[in-house]
């Protein structure tokens, strides 16, 4: 009965984990206001709301582990830097930032 019961627990956890994994979209909108959020520049902000979406959609890429995503946005060649982040719970933790 023990066994049953960690069984059909598991297929649960695993099943909420699948089911609030993140998209790439909520990802990149997110990006998108954290960068806002830290810019003090208006011009910076302005072209952020205009064309942000977009510009991290192409600088993103996403590897998908079907309970968790892991996501890399690589600036670095514009002088942004890198930032990597998990999305999990419908949540974005980011785990490493380079400049």
């Amino acid at each position: 009965m023990k066994r049953l019961v960690s069984i059909i627990l598991f297929i649960v956890v695993i099943y909420v984990l699948s089911e609030t994994n993140p998209t790439r979209s909520e990802y990149v909108d997110w990006i998108n206001h954290k960068t806002m959020d830290q810019s003090s520049n208006l011009l910076q902000k302005g072209v952020l709301s205009v064309v942000g979406k977009s510009i991290f959609d192409m600088g993103t890429t996403q590897e998908d582990y079907f309970i968790f995503t892991v996501y890399k946005t690589d600036f670095s060649k514009v002088g942004m830097g890198e930032v990597t982040s998990v999305g999990i719970f419908n949540r974005f933790i980011p785990i490493s930032s380079k400049e």
